[in-house]
C-alpha cells in the first residue's frame, strides 16, 4: 500500500525520531520549511535515525506528491514515509499502515503544528506508547489568528480562535515537551500553561558577508504570499509607506521576493516602474547581496520572522514593525534603529539607514552579533542534544 524510502544504512545508529507534518519541507520556498529542514539536519548530525511522515501525501493523487523533496531527504539519510507510486490516495488507512511499519519502539515523535501533526496526535500516541512526544508548534497558531481577527474587527473569527487555542493547549498539556521558535511565545506559554515544558529553539540561517553599503541599492521584501500576513504587510506598505518614501528617495526601487504574488500586486507593479515583483527566486542570497535594506511591515503574525533572520544573516539591515521584531533578543540600540510602527516612523527609519553609511554599518554589526550569539547550527545542536538527553532519562 505504501513505500518506505530508507535512510542511509552507513549512518551510525542513534535515537529513532519520527517527524510528522503535512508536507515535506521546501526550504527554498518558505521560512517554516527552512526551520524544519534545520531541525532535520541537526538531528542527523547527532546520529539520530530520522523518519519523516508527510500526512498530506496520503490524501493527494500520485501526480501531485512531492517526489523531489522525498528523494532529496532520502538521499540525506531520512526514512521518508509516503504512499507507493502505484497507490492512489490511501488516506488515514495508509497512514496507519506506515505507523505500523515503524514499529512501537520509537524513541521520540515530533508532531508539527496543531493543524498537521497535531491533528494526528492521538493516533501517534497510540502507535508509539513509550515514545516521548515533543510537539513542535512552529508559531502559535491561535496567537496569529487572534491578531488577524482583531486587526479586521472580525468577532466571528475571534470565536474560532478559541477552538484553535484550546486545541493547541490540549496538545501542549499532553506532550512531554513543546518546541517554540520565539522567546516571546515561550514566556507567554509559561504564564498560560505553567504545567507544560516549553523549549525555545532559535533556528539558524545561511549567512554571507556580502558587499558594503556603497555597492548596494534598493529595498526589498521577502515572503511567500501563501502566508496571509505577508500579503497584508505588502499592501499596507504600498498604501501607507511607499508614497512618501518614493518621493524622498526617487532613485530607490522596491523589490518583492516570494512565490504566489496576488493579481492586485502584479497590476500595481505594471503602473509603477519602481515596484519590481520578482516572485520566487531559487537563490535568495544573490538578491540579498544586492539590496541595501529590507522591510518587514507585518501587522500581525506569530513566531520569529524568517525574513528578518535571513536579512540580518546576510548583512542587510531590516526595518520592521514590533510584530516582526517579536521574539528576537534585540539590544535597545538595535531596536531604536530598525523597529517602527507608524508609517512616518517607518519612512524615517528607512531613509536614515539608506542614506547614512555609518548608521547602516552599525546595524549590520549588531545584526551579525545577534545571529552569531543565538542563531547558529551549533546553538541548535546543543539545544536539541539537551532535549534528547532528557529523553534518555525516561518519561
Amino acid at each position: 500500500m505504501f513505500r518506505v524510502f530508507r535512510r542511509n544504512p552507513e549512518r551510525s545508529p542513534g535515537k529513532s525520531v519520527l517527524i510528522v507534518d503535512c508536507n515535506f519541507p521546501r526550504p527554498l520556498h518558505d521560512s517554516g520549511s527552512m526551520d524544519l529542514d534545520a531541525l532535520i539536519h541537526s538531528l542527523l548530525r547527532q546520529g539520530c535515525k530520522v523518519s519523516f511522515l508527510a500526512l498530506g501525501e496520503y490524501f493527494l493523487p500520485r501526480e501531485q506528491r512531492d517526489r523531489n523533496a522525498r528523494e532529496e531527504y532520502s538521499a540525506w539519510g531520512v526514512t521518508c514515509l509516503t504512499p507507493g507510486d502505484d497507490v492512489a490516495s490511501p488516506g488515514w488507512k495508509g497512514i496507519e499502515e506506515a505507523l505500523q511499519q515503524i514499529g512501537p519502539k520509537l524513541d521520540t515523535c515530533i508532531p508539527c503544528r496543531v493543524s498537521c501533526g497535531g491533528a494526528a496526535y492521538d493516533r501517534l500516541r497510540a502507535a508509539f506508547p513509550s515514545a516521548r512526544m515533543i510537539f513542535y508548534a512552529c508559531d502559535l497558531h491561535f496567537l496569529r489568528e487572534e491578531r488577524a481577527a482583531r486587526l479586521a474587527g472580525d468577532y466571528t473569527a475571534l470565536k474560532a480562535v478559541e477552538v484553535t487555542r484550546d486545541n493547541e493547549f490540549a496538545i501542549m498539556r499532553r506532550a512531554d515537551a513543546t518546541l517554540v521558535v520565539s522567546s516571546y511565545e515561550k514566556n507567554l506559554l509559561r504564564q498560560e500553561l505553567p504545567e507544560a515544558l516549553v523549549v525555545h529553539l532559535a533556528f539558524p540561517r545561511p549567512s554571507a558577508e556580502g558587499d558594503g553599503w556603497d555597492a548596494r541599492r534598493d529595498i526589498g521584501f521577502i515572503g511567500n504570499f501563501g502566508h496571509r500576513p505577508n500579503e497584508d504587510a505588502v499592501r499596507y506598505f504600498l498604501e501607507h509607506v511607499w508614497p512618501d518614501l518614493a518621493v524622498r528617495m526617487p532613485d530607490c526601487r522596491f523589490l518583492i521576493v516570494g512565490a504566489g504574488a496576488p493579481d492586485w500586486l502584479t497590476e500595481w507593479a505594471e503602473k509603477d516602474a519602481r515596484l519590481i515583483v520578482l516572485g520566487h527566486v531559487p537563490d535568495l542570497g544573490a538578491v540579498l547581496n544586492s539590496l541595501r535594506i529590507t522591510v518587514a511591515p507585518l501587522r500581525y503574525g506569530a513566531g520569529t520572522k524568517g525574513k528578518v533572520l535571513s536579512s540580518l544573516s546576510h548583512g542587510v539591515p531590516c526595518v520592521m514593525t514590533s510584530v516582526a521584531a517579536e521574539g528576537f533578543d534585540f539590544t535597545p540600540q538595535l531596536k531604536e534603529l530598525v523597529v517602527a510602527d507608524l508609517p512616518q516612523d517607518v519612512v524615517d527609519a528607512i531613509v536614515a539607514l539608506y542614506t547614512q553609511a555609518s548608521r547602516w554599518e552599525m546595524v549590520v554589526r549588531h545584526g551579525r552579533d545577534l545571529i552569531l550569539q543565538n542563531h547558529t547550527p551549533k546553538k541548535l545542536d546543543a539545544a536539541l542534544a539537551q532535549l534528547l538527553r532528557l529523553d534518555a532519562a525516561g518519561r
